[in-house]
């Protein structure tokens, strides 16, 4: 994370860091995440409520050389906070 990160939030509720990463709500169950080394699709749940609340399942994001689960976890939670959304990690 940089010392300076950003984010912006788009009219389909994308939201976007200056670091290079996006994430986006698909529907009640997934996540579209994006950056440097490509695009996936992260298992969730959204939950019934006034506010925004979605449980990730930590083992549909792909461990892969120079991006760890744990820092996709960790993005989706500086998004999410930005966003004003609520984040769970199943499991945790």
């Amino acid at each position: 994370m940089g010392t300076s990160e950003t984010f912006r939030k788009s009219w389909h509720e994308r939201v976007s860091s200056s670091d290079g990463y996006s994430v986006r709500v698909i529907g009640r169950s997934g996540l579209d995440y994006r950056d440097d080394l490509g695009s996936f699709r992260i298992d969730s749940e959204s939950k019934s409520g006034p506010d925004l609340e979605v449980v990730v399942y930590p083992s549909s994001i792909p461990e892969l050389p120079g991006r760890s689960r744990a820092e996709v976890l960790d993005r989706l939670r500086r998004a999410f906070d930005y966003a004003g959304w609520k984040l769970t990690v199943d499991g945790s």
